[in-house]
């Protein structure tokens, strides 16, 4: 992988961990993004990191109504998934789920039926 291509995905991935699961545990934060990676692999909304997270819809990404980006801890977020992508310094919690949601709202109506993956906190993953 180059040096561009790497920089971009850091920054994908970062970006919609930080939207999703910023407040949240590094388990949680780690389960966003394994199941963006496992969207990647899947090739259901595109084949690489950005055109998943950028996929209409999917990630809060787009969403307008957060607050200001806390750039400390949004490096953070972008040093946890360098450890991740290029040093694999932690396991998967989340097997090969494509979807997720906060407990506190319910799923999306086309979720039901499928199989609950693992809970973890306040993060449902299917």
């Amino acid at each position: 992988m180059d040096i561009n291509n790497l920089e971009l995905d850091v920054a994908c991935y970062a970006t919609a961990i930080y939207a999703e699961a910023n407040t949240r545990t590094l388990e949680e934060k780690l389960g966003v993004y394994n199941v963006i990676k496992n969207r990647v692999k899947s090739g259901k909304w595109g084949h690489s990191v950005c055109s998943v997270v950028y996929a209409s819809g999917q990630f809060a990404v787009q969403d307008k109504r957060h607050e200001p980006v806390n750039k400390k801890a949004y490096l953070k977020t972008q040093l946890l998934v360098l450890d991740a992508m290029v040093f694999n310094r932690y396991p998967n919690p989340v097997a090969n789920s494509l979807y997720f949601h906060d407990d506190s709202i319910p799923p999306k109506k086309e979720w039901y039926g499928r199989n609950k993956i693992v809970h973890i906190k306040r993060m449902v993953f299917y």
